[in-house]
């Protein structure tokens, strides 16, 4: 009992030198310099509204980047899926002067070929397609000038059954397993044999090259030295690849060879291929996020990269002293020990696949989470987030996300551009679904 009587003073004593020692230190929340710029700008000409923007002058700093990196040794390939704005896919295939594109969606296929001459642009599948939207995309002109991608032996089986049914020519492209184990043919044998079926059905199917994506390269387990375990990583994709393209050479002559397109990167690997290009096959790089610079690809601020996109949402109401249901007694003294959620914004929309990025200082508030999946109180309706009393944010000023990946861009039918400290213009998204 004695012991008890020591024991539980001490316990309490320690919890609240515990407490004093992870009390949260006050910090002010302020709009960084380019922000309370951009947020004057939405004030004069978007009060009100939520809103996506694109940061031209970031946007052609990555893309003179990403072209200077890949130089003459390889084609630029835009990633529709991570663009999906028509006006955004023209501006990008102008400046870097490219007509290629990487689709997946077959509406969005359907839409670029009603908003472009189908037969001027090279669209290669980045995922293979049910064999019934092949009918569905033929009412298209333009629509067998993309090149359809084959995974397996049964698929190809597939599309050549529908183009003798429709007495038409495909273009066809094989997927490879480089290592991602997404799909794809396993062993140059499997390549060995569809190239068997498709140089036994000229008439109906054509060759156009090899699609193999290397997205797990930059996730190789943690070692001592992780940058030399992604490029040994990378440097086994390129071999691997390098192995079904010689299996290509078996079968075709050199001039064929030179005509086929070796599909591979992404804005995860793209700047590895310069440094290796006397080893890799690949002759054509897909990507798309890494002219935005969405946060899901921190490596590629690291490199260079500036972000050109965000989501932006007007304040609704501030909360000068949040008190928290069925416990407001205790609300004094939650925000005296974490000052920086004593002030709660309230905001129009928000809660988008994002992070908050400025005013700096904003945060989540815990107390509103009501379980372990920490979004509850990010709604896209009404969300919330929390700040100390040192702020300049007010009713009416914007709160700006940067989104986890370009697809953010889809939670707004328009995006405002921002050129030179101004808003110049929009564009529209996509809009037609998966």
């Amino acid at each position: 009992m004695k012991k008890l009587k020591i024991i539980l003073p001490l316990l309490a004593v320690l919890l609240i030198v515990y407490l004093i020692i992870i009390k949260p230190k006050k910090t002010s929340s302020q709009y960084q310099p380019e922000f309370a710029i951009l947020n004057n700008e939405l004030k004069a000409h978007h009060a009100g509204a939520s809103a996506g923007i694109i940061d031209l002058d970031a946007l052609d700093y990555n893309l003179n980047f990403v072209t200077g990196q890949l130089g003459n040794n390889f084609k630029l390939r835009l990633t529709t899926k991570s663009l999906p704005s028509i006006e955004l896919l023209k501006y990008l295939m102008d400046k870097a002067h490219t007509n290629r594109l990487m689709v997946f969606s077959e509406p969005f296929i359907a839409e670029l070929l009603t908003r472009f001459d189908g037969d001027s642009i090279d669209m290669l599948l980045g995922k293979p397609l049910p064999v019934e939207a092949l009918g569905r995309l033929k009412a298209y002109k333009g629509w067998n000038n993309i090149s359809w991608l084959v995974d397996t032996k049964e698929r190809l089986n597939d599309y050549l059954l529908f183009a003798k049914r429709e007495n038409v020519k495909l273009k066809l492209s094989v997927e490879i397993d480089v290592g991602l184990h997404r799909g794809g043919l396993q062993t140059t044998e499997e390549l060995a044999d569809v190239v068997k079926t498709l140089q036994q059905n000229t008439q109906y199917a054509q060759l156009t090259g090899l699609m193999g994506y290397d997205g797990h390269v930059p996730y190789v387990p943690f070692y001592i030295n992780k940058e030399k375990a992604i490029k040994k990583a990378f440097v086994n994709v390129q071999h691997c690849y390098t192995a079904f393209a010689d299996e290509l050479k078996k079968h075709y002559d050199p001039a064929f060879i030179s005509t086929l397109t070796f599909n591979g990167g992404g804005s995860k690997t793209y700047f590895y291929y310069p440094q290796y290009r006397e080893i890799t096959a690949v002759n054509d790089i897909a990507m798309g996020s890494g002219f935005l610079a969405p946060t899901e690809f921190p490596e590629l601020l690291v490199l260079g990269h500036k972000p050109a996109l965000y989501l932006a949402g007007p304040v609704l109401k501030k909360i000068e002293t949040e008190k928290l249901p069925h416990a407001e007694i205790l609300s004094g003294m939650v925000n005296m020990w974490n000052p920086n959620i004593k002030v709660s914004y309230y905001m129009l929309g928000g809660g988008w696949a994002g992070e908050p990025v400025a005013p700096t200082g904003l945060r989540k508030n815990p107390f509103w989470d009501s379980d372990d999946k920490n979004f509850m109180n990010q709604l896209p309706n009404q969300a919330l987030l929390s700040s100390s009393d040192q702020n300049n944010l007010h009713v009416g000023d914007f709160v700006f996300y940067q989104p986890w990946e370009g697809d953010g861009m889809l939670e707004f039918k328009n995006l405002l551009l921002f050129r030179q400290n101004k808003i110049i213009g929009e564009w529209e998204t996509y809009r037609g679904g998966n």
